[in-house]
């Protein structure tokens, strides 16, 4: 009897806990919307901090202004509150990489060229991931990644520590991405630096020196259970030893996603800083508690968009001793190859690119929707029926402006609509087109650009 009430106890303090960390994720999510979008209206003193590849923002439009002064401060703890996870070895810290003396070891910056010329860690040697993903985002390859690792200099035996912007946070999937692939090829020691170079910088500095190392061999010593493709995740749909994550937003996950996928929205697995929750804040969020339905003894396998933000879940769930692969073709090329999971949306434009203040801009997208007849739309109420097709407005601090609702005046499958920018504001906006059947609900997100400028001459 005494054994049974502690069980009770015990549950009911697990679901306590358990329902203080999702109101803590609930109320974060709030707090995010709205003015503290993302944006990329910021210019940072230091040059080596803009943007995941160099030359844009994030995925998810950079980093929020609101949080740029956590993402850098060297007030944030260095580690987490208990680094107990199951394989502490996965992840290193700013102060193991003061003092190392060990040639064997190799510091790697995975972000671009240019980010590493503007600054980076002493010591650390370029090897841009980019490289490593075709057009489509997929993995180039065990021929070309091997080939590139060797023509850096890297072999089997170095242990490597790799960085980007800020590692295993939000702004930057380029290092969980390059551990996750070192894995697939075998690599036994690697390890992510937890917070990247915005961790290190404010405490260490930085440098503009080059470091290269003299050409090798890499021979790959495949572990196949660290990768899923496409045939791979279709041949084990009805596994029931096998678990699919969806990596991505909740919104993106039910506007369509694989069948039976589980969603754990990554950004909630990291702390102060983009940097990785502690094992017991891990153990508490990736408990059935919170996540219905996952399952620590079964094949996991991640996907996101295109295998990037996905490799963000993968390192935590290694860490915390789950089997876990990275479907590495990921939502896009699921997509084409089962077509039927989302509604086809193109040749998105806009008319004129860019308006003054008061003026028009017509928004057209060509749109393969199922339903044969489209019902009446309300700006206040959304949508009236089951079928449309809206063009969502937002700002370059991605707050939504307008929601114009698009009709197929012609039949042939070419939606217009249009908004009079009346009492706008001058920059750049964004337009997103989402398409609904009543069933099937696809987003394109920033499907096209246009400017409002404010005509200071007049007429």
């Amino acid at each position: 009897m005494q054994r049974k009430e502690e069980r009770i106890l015990k549950t009911l303090m697990l679901l306590v806990v358990a329902g203080i960390v999702l109101l803590t994720v609930t109320s974060g999510t709030v707090a995010g919307a709205g003015s503290g979008c993302p944006t990329c209206d910021f210019e940072p003193t230091h040059p080596f901090l803009m943007g995941d590849d160099g030359t844009t923002c994030s995925s998810c439009g950079g980093p929020r202004s609101s949080d740029f002064s956590v993402l850098i401060s060297g007030d944030i703890p260095i580690r987490p509150t208990n680094c107990d996870y199951e394989d502490p070895s996965l992840i290193a810290y700013i102060d193991d990489l003061k003092n190392i003396s060990d040639p064997n070891v190799v510091i790697v910056d995975v972000r671009t060229p240019a980010q590493y010329a503007a600054g980076h860690i002493p010591g650390a040697i370029n090897l841009d991931w980019a490289k490593f993903r075709n057009g489509k985002g997929v993995f180039i390859g065990l021929e070309n990644a091997t080939r590139i690792l060797g023509e850096q200099g890297l072999n089997q035996e170095n242990e490597l520590i790799v960085y980007c912007s800020s590692a295993t946070g939000t702004q930057c999937p380029a290092s969980s991405y390059v551990f996750w692939m070192l894995e697939y090829l075998g690599h036994e020691h690697v390890s992510v630096l937890d917070g990247g170079l915005n961790a290190w910088w404010p405490l260490y500095g930085y440098t503009q020196n080059e470091t290269t190392r003299p050409p090798t061999n890499y021979t790959a010593h495949v572990v196949d259970d660290r990768f899923a493709d496409t045939e791979w995740v279709q041949n084990n749909l009805n596994n029931s030893g096998v678990q699919i994550v969806d990596a991505r937003t909740t919104e993106d996950y039910k506007a369509g996603h694989i069948e039976g996928a589980i969603n754990i929205n990554y950004e909630n697995l990291f702390r102060d800083g983009d940097r990785l929750r502690g094992a017991d804040g891990l153990r508490l969020f990736l408990s059935p508690v919170v996540i219905a339905g996952l399952d620590k003894s079964k094949d996991t396998v991640v996907y996101c968009e295109s295998g990037a933000s996905a490799s963000f879940l993968y390192l935590p769930l290694r860490m915390m001793g789950y089997q876990v692969r990275n479907y590495e073709g990921s939502w896009n090329v699921w997509c084409e190859t089962h077509p039927g999971l989302t509604i086809p949306i193109s040749n998105v434009s806009v008319n004129p690119s860019s308006v003054y203040g008061g003026g028009t801009v017509k928004i057209y997208a060509d749109v393969k929707i199922k339903s044969s007849e489209m019902v009446s739309m309300s700006s206040s109420t959304g949508s009236t029926g089951t079928s449309f097709v809206q063009g969502y407005i937002h700002d370059g601090k991605g707050a939504s402006v307008k929601i114009v609702n698009m009709h197929d005046a012609s039949d042939d499958g070419r939606y217009e609509g249009e908004w009079v920018t009346d009492s706008s504001e001058a920059g750049i906006y964004y337009v997103d087109i989402v398409a609904s059947d009543g069933v099937l609900t696809t987003k394109k997100k920033n499907a096209a650009i246009f400017e409002v400028v404010l005509d200071t001459a007049g007429p």
